[in-house]
């Protein structure tokens, strides 16, 4: 009894994971936990972290040790001892100089570095948004193929009846062989078509699968979103104002413009030469047998006051501020080109949908009775099943592009609405 009972709950548990689907958005949560790019990019962050730390840090002082006598000669002075019965004769000289630097020179490079590590946030979020619009591209892809390809089997059945029927006919001489070679040349074309499809499916199953590092992922396992044709309804008033908070690239400009301007501000800096104190030992080189003294040096800005490297950090502020307006605009016509490619696919695909799909699904049977009965001719009815095809493969396609045009306008607003 136990072992029924064990074999029962083992075939239950099978026939669950067999039946585990996955939604786009669970695909997407399985992207951010699993994609390798995305861990990869977290090291970048740690890394721009331990710089901001190091540029915290003091210079380390600068200890030397000269003017240590090896032998002695007759004109030496003798001296206390150092240690012990050691150093009557022994000159040493100490220093130990620290480095001071000004003008808020470490802390400008400080604030340099926190402007690093934004980028570093930055390219990891764009990393992230450029993956998941890769995942709507391949996921709709995907579903478009699948549709195409549902389309084709319903196609190919029908061909493959109808071959068996013409051949039939055909043998018995009462169709000419013509009509039963023109049945059996589309139907080849057809499946010629399908097997294009299957392995565009699987190219994209593949890119799902590399994205979401499941390799275990199989066809039957992408669950198909159903097709809503009212996303115009869900795009915000004030995307606009979205798209400047928001948008990656345009932040990263933002940051290059505030990196380029801290620079200037670092070069400006060094304009003001930094001091060195220093603190002397002296035994037996002095006038003094035992002298501790203190001093402290700077750089003169007589012929260098940094002068070159201000002008071209100025340089590099207008070009990042100038290119930051280059990309305002470029954005606004992305934004306004996106918005009016999902309004004109949406209300394409309104119109379509005037004549249901099982609408023209019921016309093929009609038309298939219509060619039994010879109310119309072979020809005439291979031309309605290939405008038929043809419809409703530019109906796949509009709804794909009208799909992915949504996600690139998520994609550039940085929100999903």
């Amino acid at each position: 009894m136990k072992i029924y009972w064990f074999i029962g709950v083992l075939l239950l548990t099978v026939g669950q994971s067999r039946a585990q689907t996955y939604t786009l958005q669970e695909l997407k949560d399985m992207l951010l936990q699993h994609n390798g790019q995305l861990i990869a990019q977290k090291y970048q962050i740690a890394a721009s972290d331990a710089l901001i730390v190091q540029e915290k840090l003091w210079s380390n002082p600068t200890l030397s040790i000269s003017e240590v006598n090896l032998w002695k000669n007759g004109t030496s002075e003798t001296l206390p001892y150092l240690f012990g019965k050691y150093g009557q004769q022994q000159q040493v000289a100490v220093e130990l100089e620290q480095l001071i630097e000004t003008a808020g020179k470490r802390q400008k490079r400080v604030h340099l570095q926190s402007l690093e590590k934004k980028d570093a946030l930055l390219e990891y979020e764009e990393l992230l948004r450029q993956l998941q619009f890769e995942l709507d591209e391949a996921y709709w892809n995907y579903t478009g193929v699948s549709r195409k390809e549902a389309l084709l089997d319903t196609i190919v059945n029908l061909y493959q009846n109808l071959e068996q029927q013409y051949k039939r006919q055909s043998d018995l001489n009462n169709i000419p062989k013509s009509d039963y070679l023109r049945i059996q040349s589309a139907l080849m074309n057809f499946e010629k078509d399908r097997v294009e499809l299957y392995a565009d499916k699987n190219n994209w199953l593949t890119k799902i699968k590399i994205l979401t590092q499941q390799e275990a992922i199989e066809n039957l396992q992408i669950e198909q979103a159903d097709i809503r044709l009212d996303l115009t309804q869900k795009i915000p008033l004030n995307i606009e104002d979205q798209l400047w908070d928001q948008n990656i690239g345009y932040q990263k400009q933002i940051n290059e413009r505030d990196k380029a301007q801290q620079q200037l501000r670092i070069e400006k800096a060094e304009k003001t030469p930094n001091l060195t104190f220093q603190l002397n030992y002296d035994r037996g080189g002095n006038i003094m047998r035992d002298f501790v003294g203190v001093g402290l040096s700077m750089d003169l800005p007589i012929w260098n006051r940094n002068k070159g490297n201000i002008k071209a950090a100025e340089s590099r502020t207008k070009h990042a501020e100038s290119e930051q307006q280059v990309l305002l605009h470029q954005l606004k016509g992305q934004l306004k080109d996106l918005k009016y490619q999902v309004q004109l696919y949406e209300a394409t695909l309104l119109k379509s949908q005037q004549i249901a799909s099982e609408e023209r699904k019921a016309m093929i049977a009609n038309y298939q009775k219509h060619l039994q009965k010879k109310q119309i001719t072979l020809l005439e009815f291979i031309d309605f099943i290939e405008a038929y095809q043809e419809t409703e493969t530019g109906i796949v396609d509009m709804t794909l592009s009208y799909q992915l045009a949504f996600a690139q306008l998520q994609y550039l607003t940085g929100q999903k609405f």
